[in-house]
């Protein structure tokens, strides 16, 4: 019998393409206008670092998946799959 172990550590995170205005400069008296197209999409990753422990010589991996909206349980059970 052959087994194969893994000790992974799963994390989602949420991004989203909007940027990060907090501050702008314009002349005195003027008030600034600050523009961009607002369509509010998001995405989400899961990442999984995996380190094999019955062969320690094969290193540790990195696999990531990127998900349009966010994660449920079902999407992260798939993701481990």
């Amino acid at each position: 019998m052959n087994t194969c172990a893994w000790i992974v550590f799963l994390d989602e995170s949420g991004v989203s393409p909007l940027p990060q205005i907090r501050r702008t400069y314009a002349p005195r008296g003027r008030t600034p206008l600050l523009r961009h197209r607002l369509n509010w999409k998001r995405a989400s990753m899961a990442g999984a670092l995996g380190y094999h422990a019955t062969d320690p010589g094969r290193g540790a991996r990195l696999c990531f998946h990127l998900k349009p909206g966010s994660y449920d349980t079902t999407a992260l059970i798939a993701v481990l799959e």
